[in-house]
């Protein structure tokens, strides 16, 4: 290995010691006055519950309010949005701080790959190229994880919105109020829905209005089924419609949406199939009627 390699190795290994580092003085870092009394608290699903998440979605909803108010950055603004229906553990500090942590592990083994092949008689500069696509793909490695999260934790909230209606519509039928119809849902109910409902509660018990917890629970899902049936139960409240009724046909709403769904998904998996059978199972059967065939004719005609 030459020089070259060499220096490259090393200021690859200072570079995660310096984000060890950082990291370390991040952790050491003073507490703040919320930190301190929340684990007194108890509120369920609060992010300074003890034991609970490491970073706050309770900070980080305050934290995209004051950002909205004081008109911060739309890209932070996004990235909070993105983190908070991702369900993720990590503030936005955390986050960009574990992307550069996942640039600097793609930069690594990049390089690591470079030096091996400039060992076996290439150029070393494949070592600063391989190295800057690993940086490149570590870093669009993690934005591509948490957009997954996201995508996987939205389609199990909307699974569950049916149910979620349904049990809803139970308990205000059977004369419970909102709070305490939202929190015997929760307490049925698993899953990330579960979770959104249980702070949507919280919100309630702390003095939030109806609608500010109920808003609440759209923003954090990002879905505009619930959009949908969080309007329609707004609606039904300020004009003193039945919501048990209300609720019904909500639920009702989003099993036809999903049946839709379900049907779009089918036709487009119909035309998908048509590879398959074309490249893969038609040539199978015509190979199977003709060798039959070519064998006999090799047979009889000498």
């Amino acid at each position: 290995m030459n020089a070259g390699a060499q220096g490259m190795g090393a200021g690859l290994l200072a570079g995660m010691g310096l984000l060890l580092v950082l990291a370390w003085i991040g952790a050491r870092r003073p507490l703040r006055m919320a930190d301190r009394i929340g684990p007194f608290v108890g509120a369920r699903g609060s992010a300074f519950a003890a034991g609970d998440r490491t970073a706050s979605l309770a900070s980080m909803r305050a934290w995209l309010r004051s950002a909205s108010r004081s008109g911060g950055d739309s890209k932070d603004r996004d990235l909070g949005l993105r983190l908070l229906r991702a369900g993720a553990s990590a503030s936005i500090p955390q986050y960009r701080l574990e992307r550069m942590v996942w640039s600097a592990l793609g930069a690594c083994a990049g390089s690591i790959i470079g030096a091996a092949l400039a060992s076996g008689g290439s150029s070393p500069a494949g070592v600063v190229l391989l190295g800057t696509v690993g940086a490149v793909a570590g870093w669009a490695a993690r934005d591509a994880f948490l957009g997954r999260s996201m995508r996987s934790r939205q389609r199990s909230i909307e699974g569950h919105l049916p149910t979620f209606a349904d049990l809803l519509a139970l308990a205000v039928a059977s004369g419970a109020s909102p709070a305490a119809a939202l929190d015997h849902a929760a307490r049925t109910m698993i899953g990330p829905l579960a979770d959104e409902v249980a702070r949507s509660g919280d919100d309630l018990r702390c003095g939030v209005p109806v609608d500010g917890a109920m808003s609440g629970l759209a923003d954090r899902c990002g879905l505009a089924s619930v959009q949908r049936f969080v309007d329609g139960i707004l609606i039904a409240l300020e004009r003193g419609t039945p919501l048990a009724e209300v609720l019904r046909a909500q639920a009702g709403d989003v099993r036809a949406d999903q049946r839709r769904r379900l049907m779009e998904l089918a036709g487009r998996k119909d035309v998908a199939m048509l590879v398959p059978i074309v490249f893969l199972v038609l040539p199978s059967v015509v190979l199977v009627a003709v060798f039959p065939g070519i064998q006999a004719l090799r047979i009889v005609v000498p």
